[in-house]
C-alpha cells in the first residue's frame, strides 16, 4: 500500500536559505516530483507573501507544480534605513495539518523553522510520520523528525544558458 503524503513547503524559508547555501532557487516542480516517489500526494501546499501582484508568476508556476497556494501580504517592519518584510505561516501550517492530519500517512516539511518542532512532536505523537524536506535544518529538528532530506543541487532551478556564448 502506498503512503498518503502531506506537503507543506514555508517559500520564503526555503527561498532565502537555499539563496545563502546555492546562491540559486527551488525548483518546486522537482521537489513535488521527488516527493512523489515516496507515496501518494494527498495535499501539496505551498505558503508565501506578496504585498501586490508582484509574486503572480511564481504563484502560477507553483499550481503548476502541483502545490495549492496560500499567500497574503507581509509585515512591514523599518529599521534604520532597511525594510524588512516578515511573514510567519506557522500557524497556518500547523491548522492545516491538524484539519487534515487523518488524510496522510506522512507529512512533508518544507521549512527549517525550528518553531515548528512542537507541531512536529504532535504530529509523531499521533503515530504519523515526519519528513522534513527543507536546507540548513537545525540540529534540534533533525532530532524530531523521523528522517530529514537536505535540500541538494539536483532540486535547483537549472541555470539559463548565456547565450552570447
Amino acid at each position: 500500500m502506498s503512503k498518503r503524503i502531506g506537503i507543506f513547503v514555508d517559500t520564503s524559508d526555503l527561498y532565502h536559505k537555499i539563496r545563502r547555501k546555492f546562491e540559486n532557487k527551488l525548483c518546486y516542480e522537482r521537489y513535488f516530483d521527488i516527493v512523489a516517489e515516496w507515496g501518494e500526494i494527498k495535499w501539496a501546499f505551498a505558503y508565501g507573501m506578496q504585498i501586490e501582484r508582484e509574486a503572480r508568476g511564481f504563484i502560477s508556476c507553483l499550481t503548476t507544480a502541483g502545490f495549492h497556494v496560500r499567500f497574503k501580504r507581509p509585515r512591514i517592519i523599518h529599521c534604520e534605513d532597511r525594510e524588512i518584510k516578515r511573514c510567519e505561516w506557522g500557524v497556518g501550517i500547523t491548522i492545516d495539518i491538524v484539519e487534515a492530519l487523518e488524510e496522510f500517512d506522512v507529512v512533508v516539511l518544507g521549512s527549517s523553522n525550528s518553531d515548528l518542532i512542537p507541531l512536529i512532536k504532535w504530529i509523531r505523537s499521533q503515530g504519523r510520520e515526519v519528513i522534513i524536506l527543507a536546507c540548513g535544518v537545525p540540529k534540534n529538528m533533525k532530532d524530531a523528525a523521523n528522517s530529514v532530506v537536505e535540500i541538494t543541487e539536483d532540486y535547483l532551478e537549472e541555470e539559463e544558458e548565456d547565450e552570447a556564448e
